[in-house]
């Protein structure tokens, strides 16, 4: 399981650029010193500096190649599937094997294991604090210490890598059995450790970004509802990426298995409450995100809640476990073979349609190379943030950043805009493939614009599309 979860997460590792966030991350590793990388960190919304120090570290050892640095993120995913093995085997024998399965095919994972981000290393601290839990008993007097440093170290690579602690206690709490009060006032005072130690941060970055309350209402809506239960493994609607499609199968088994654990829970509670308490902190974890980006006014993305994939993980194991012995009863040894193998054709649909779309993630050094060949007069843009993206692949080139214009969305598009792209001499416009629509083409055609490249049909968000004027 660990070794397909690393050969799905190295597939076209380089073969596209960076993107937006990625560069944001590149160049704090490209500070001349760590507490200018942590300054960095301090200007995104959102982010703790944790993993903004690990590329910083990166950028020196293994420099600035897609490949090399995306490789660290790479490893943290793979170190993260074998403490998923180990702790759903410390927890009953059976489930590691089926968590670390749907983990390593969990698409969503996979495509946050590609990034320069600090998502994958937030979900493997998430892990080691959980591994460290159920091996209490095996660490002694030791074992709150290095969970209250492991604690620690996962809130500054993501605050929310906190929704995960009560899940580690509710398995502290009914595993211990009389060894409990201890155990759980351990585990308290670990935490309570942690977030001490957090506070400066907390208090002087991430509180302070605060927004009008509910200044972005997204969120409480059925399609929510319905990415939740299917453990946002839900595909791409969006019209920017009709390769992904709502016939592929894998939301629908990650919802089975949801309902399936919620049935098998309430129906033997006394057996069963590590799991009922388990899809309850879920819920009520998924809910909290929701409700703090509408309180800081953050759009909403499932990346967000990429750390709760561990209690996923766990209780979809839990499920399988209990199909595999019972299919065992009628089929004997190999039930188990068969059950992964559904499971993994089942996934392989959903796969598919995030490594299609890899020619359609960002392509910002080819329009570099191509800005640096043309040397053209006029550069315009949207959405006008996404020149930093351009500029860092010129940069690396050796070219100067050149002066843009920022293009408006194409419900602003107006004659003051016809009249501005009509300036003399070579024009490029490089729009986002999102903003590629049919009034702001028509501006551009007004204006003798063609597509000079690449393909019109693309799908990606991050892929830029090159218009031309001579």
């Amino acid at each position: 399981m660990i070794l397909l979860g690393f050969a799905l997460r190295t597939v076209n590792l380089g073969a596209f650029d960076f993107w937006f966030d990625e560069v944001g991350q590149v160049l704090a590793g490209r500070s001349s010193s760590p507490v200018e990388a942590i300054q960095v960190a301090a200007a995104h919304l959102g982010a703790a500096p944790l993993d903004y120090l690990v590329t910083w570290a990166g950028v020196r050892i293994l420099g600035e190649s897609e490949f090399g640095l995306r490789w660290i993120t790479v490893c943290w995913a793979t170190l993260t599937l074998a403490l998923m093995y180990a702790t759903g085997e410390r927890i009953q024998r059976g489930i590691g094997a089926w968590a670390a399965l749907l983990a390593a095919l969990s698409p969503l994972a996979t495509r946050y294991a590609q990034e320069v981000r600090f998502y994958a290393l937030s979900l493997m601290l998430c892990a080691l604090v959980l591994w460290i839990g159920v091996r209490w008993q095996a660490w002694g007097r030791g074992w709150s210490v290095a969970m209250a440093a492991c604690m620690t170290l996962g809130l500054y690579a993501h605050a929310y890598t906190a929704l995960v602690w009560p899940f580690v206690g509710w398995v502290l709490i009914v595993l211990a059995e009389g060894a409990r009060r201890r155990v759980l006032a351990q585990f308290i005072l670990a935490a309570a450790f942690a977030l001490l130690c957090f506070s400066p941060w907390l208090f002087g970055e991430l509180l302070t970004e605060r927004l009008p309350i509910f200044a972005d209402a997204a969120g409480f809506n059925l399609e929510t509802a319905r990415r939740v239960l299917a453990g946002w493994e839900m595909p791409n609607f969006s019209p920017v990426a009709p390769r992904n499609t709502a016939d592929q199968p894998l939301p629908y088994l990650i919802g089975g298995l949801h309902l399936a654990a919620l049935l098998g829970a309430v129906r033997r509670v006394r057996t069963t409450s590590l799991w009922l308490g388990t899809l309850v902190i879920y819920g009520l974890a998924t809910l909290m995100v929701v409700v703090n980006d509408m309180r800081v006014g953050y759009f909403f993305a499932p990346r967000q809640i990429l750390n709760l994939l561990l209690l996923r993980a766990m209780f979809g194991g839990w499920v399988l476990r209990q199909l595999a012995e019972l299919a065992q009863r009628r089929l004997g040894r190999p039930a188990g073979l068969i059950l992964a193998s559904v499971v993994l054709v089942l996934s392989i649909p959903s796969l598919l349609a995030y490594y299609s779309n890899w020619r359609d993630k960002s392509n910002a050094g080819q329009v570099a190379a191509l800005i640096a060949e043309w040397k053209p007069q006029h550069l315009w843009i949207a959405p006008a943030y996404d020149q930093l993206t351009i500029n860092y692949y010129l940069e690396r080139r050796g070219y100067p950043p050149p002066a843009w214009h920022s293009l408006p969305n194409a419900q602003d598009a107006a004659p003051t805009l016809r009249e501005a792209l009509r300036a003399d001499g070579l024009a490029l416009v490089a729009l986002q493939a999102a903003y590629v629509e049919p009034e702001l083409l028509l501006v551009l055609r007004e204006a003798g614009f063609i597509v000079a490249w690449p393909e019109a049909g693309v799908t990606g968000n991050e892929h830029f599309v090159v218009f031309a004027r001579r």
